[in-house]
């Protein structure tokens, strides 16, 4: 029998005499060593000091049967856990991804606690970065939009992020109370920029224009001989995030001071339109809207021997209004609203009629229906007289389309001079006035003649196709070319002729 005997270091004679100190009892014991490693010095999968306890409990026992069951009870104890590996996390920011690589020697080094402590710390905080993202409320989402958006020259943005600038904008009310138009509104969010503030306590002028605050705060500035005194007093506190202030009013001539804020920290931002680029736009706006509801009064019937005197007159009352399909505008019978002058679409006129109708049971009633006697189109006019003179609407008014009217409320008819008023009236003509009971009934004997014969046709073609459940479409009647309706085929019978 072949036994392999290990390799036996120059020293080994020096130490025979020294006692093993883990089996002490064996007399016969030398220093050896292994090829592969030193157990002494290497990272052992064993726990020696659990093994030299074991050891000194069997030796103190007489029983070796019993020694041997404890033993091999506890032996577990001696062998240690394979260590877990621990890689440090990949930490990504904006654009870059830091990756950091340990050698093997690094990672036998580094405590389990260590590693563990900072991936729980590595985690704790994106879990707090998410938590905070989620977190954000409708109202600070749509700051951070306006402070990505606003960094951008006006210029530069499209009109897709003006106009989320200025969804966004119509949530404020101070914004809102700059003017009434909202097209002016929205041609002012064009103008809009962003300003910053690097240094703290920096004066600002609210007299220059509209802010904004996306970011820090503006307070009123103390009352000290380094700050001067104002001639009006503005109300104390901070402003914070989403506070406006600012005026785009013209400011009195000869007024030299003004109510002014500081900045209660650094880097404060702000959305600022300007007052003197708004005053530009304002008058092209106005001077755009005049030219538009001259043309549109000089083009209305009898309004084009008007002269410019009493055409400015009207226009300066004249406001826009716009309607969707199906709106009453006017209902006979009672007062019209205002004076209109239809700048696009088109209106319906409408008249009752007393007919006579006979029920299923042949019982006969009389009722009130609708007739359509007219349309009103770009560029006339309606409710003059109604107005003016506070009568009764002789039709009934109702939008075909979509409709962008010109009105003069009745308030605002008595801003008008007194001959400006008698001239609305000598112009005016009241509308389909003109037709009797009579012509009513022919015109409405007409539609339901021509009603009910295209119910009889169309009921005689669904019997004819229909006929055999048939089915257009299905079985031999499967067709790749489209079936020819009857309209169709009176437009073939008729170019034949």
């Amino acid at each position: 029998m072949l036994v392999a005997s290990p390799v036996v270091s120059s020293s080994a004679s020096s130490r025979e005499s020294k006692t093993n100190e883990l089996f002490p009892k064996c007399l016969r014991t030398r220093q050896v060593t292994y090829p592969f490693s030193n157990l002494a010095s290497s990272k052992s999968a064993l726990d020696y000091h659990e093994l030299r306890r074991l050891q000194e409990m069997s030796s103190e026992s007489d029983d070796r049967e019993e020694t041997h069951n404890m033993f091999m009870r506890q032996y577990v104890s001696v062998l240690k856990p394979e260590p877990k590996k621990c890689w440090t996390p990949r930490i990504t920011g904006h654009s870059v991804l830091f990756r950091i690589k340990i050698t093997r020697t690094a990672i036998s080094d580094v405590q389990p606690s260590s590693m563990e402590m900072q991936s729980s710390s590595v985690s704790s905080s994106q879990l707090s970065t998410r938590r905070s993202r989620k977190e954000n409320t409708p109202f600070q989402r749509d700051i951070l939009i306006l402070r990505r958006l606003l960094r951008k020259l006006h210029i530069q943005r499209t009109n897709a992020e003006h106009e989320q600038i200025f969804q966004i904008m119509t949530q404020f009310p101070q914004f809102m109370a700059i003017d009434q138009r909202p097209k002016l509104l929205r041609q002012a969010i064009e103008i809009a920029h962003f300003e910053i503030c690097d240094d703290i306590r920096q004066p600002v002028l609210p007299s220059n224009g509209f802010f904004l605050i996306l970011k820090g705060g503006v307070s009123p500035p103390p009352v000290t001989s380094e700050f001067p005194s104002l001639v009006h007093q503005i109300p104390m506190g901070t402003l914070t995030v989403g506070k406006c202030f600012g005026s785009l009013k013209p400011s009195p001539e000869g007024q030299l001071k003004s109510p002014w804020y500081v900045t209660a920290e650094e880097n404060c931002e702000f959305l600022k339109i300007d007052k003197d680029e708004f005053a530009t736009i304002k008058t092209k706006f106005e001077q755009t809207e005049y030219q538009e509801k001259y043309s549109l009064i000089r083009s209305c019937g009898e309004y084009k021997m008007w002269t410019k005197q009493p055409t400015d007159e009207v226009v300066r009352v004249i406001e826009w209004i716009e309607y969707p399909q199906n709106t009453i505008l006017a209902s006979e019978g009672f007062r019209c609203p205002f004076i209109a002058y239809v700048k696009t679409g088109e209106c319906h006129i409408l008249r009752k009629v007393d007919v006579l109708k006979t029920a299923h049971n042949g019982i006969k009633s009389r009722q009130l229906r609708q007739v359509v006697m007219g349309k009103i189109n770009s560029p006339d006019s309606f409710g003059e007289i109604s107005v003016l003179l506070q009568e009764a609407m002789t039709c009934t008014v109702v939008t075909a389309t979509h409709c962008v009217l010109g009105i003069v409320r009745p308030g605002k008819t008595l801003e008008l001079p007194e001959v400006t008023r008698k001239l609305l009236l000598h112009t005016a003509q009241r509308t389909f006035a003109h037709l009797s009971q009579d012509d009513i009934r022919r015109e409405y004997i007409n539609q339901e003649t021509r009603k009910e014969w295209t119910d009889f046709k169309k009921d005689i073609l669904d019997d004819i196709i229909f006929k055999k459940n048939i089915r257009a479409g299905q079985g031999k009647w499967q067709h790749s070319t489209p079936i020819p309706t009857p309209a169709d085929d009176r437009q073939t019978k008729s170019s034949m002729h």
